[in-house]
């Protein structure tokens, strides 16, 4: 078995875009048809960019989503071999809900055990939903909180992380294996 690297090839369309604004545009048409904040596994969508200006404005009709797979683990939904016909599409975007907890930044002994506290326990936990945008020209994501659904918080690509490095992967590393069999 080889592994090669696979190349897309998309629209174009989303050259035009800024991956924040794609994002943006992603997340609220998914919002508005998602129910609630409490999805038990991630999803992966496929996007196609049907008129970029309407994606900029945030408008219905900018995009087609496609869902495409989903999983319990988002981890093991990115790495799998499958979840690379992502790559057909403009972009791809991650669904996943879970919970977020202020990160105590006081390193005072009193605060020293604040830090090993699973979000899901902490006493100031939120619900959070984070959707992930990835294309050609980057990546970006958005949170909703379900305490402040009309509200957003967007992010234009400086996530760091497992999550982050895995999203990339998906995208511009997708795993594809060729079997070759020697015929005798």
């Amino acid at each position: 078995m080889s592994r090669v690297r696979a190349s897309g090839t998309h629209s174009g369309m989303q050259k035009q875009l800024e991956p924040i604004d794609l994002a943006t545009c992603v997340e609220s048409s998914l919002h508005t048809s998602l129910d609630g904040f409490d999805l038990p596994r991630a999803r992966l969508y496929g996007v196609s960019i049907v008129d970029p200006d309407a994606v900029r404005s945030n408008r219905n009709g900018a995009l087609r989503i496609s869902f495409l797979a989903e999983h319990g683990d988002v981890y093991e939904l990115l790495d799998a071999p499958s979840s690379a016909i992502a790559r057909m599409f403009d972009a791809a975007v991650v669904l996943t809900c879970g919970w977020a907890a202020p990160i105590d930044r006081d390193e005072s002994p009193e605060h020293e055990d604040s830090s090993e506290v699973p979000p899901s326990q902490h006493p100031q936990r939120r619900r959070v939903r984070l959707v992930v945008s990835v294309c050609d020209n980057g990546v970006a994501s958005v949170l909703r909180f379900a305490d402040t659904p009309g509200d957003i918080v967007t992010d234009a690509g400086s996530a760091r992380g497992s999550l982050a490095d895995a999203v990339n992967n998906l995208w511009r590393d997708p795993k594809v294996v060729i079997s070759r069999e020697t015929v005798e």
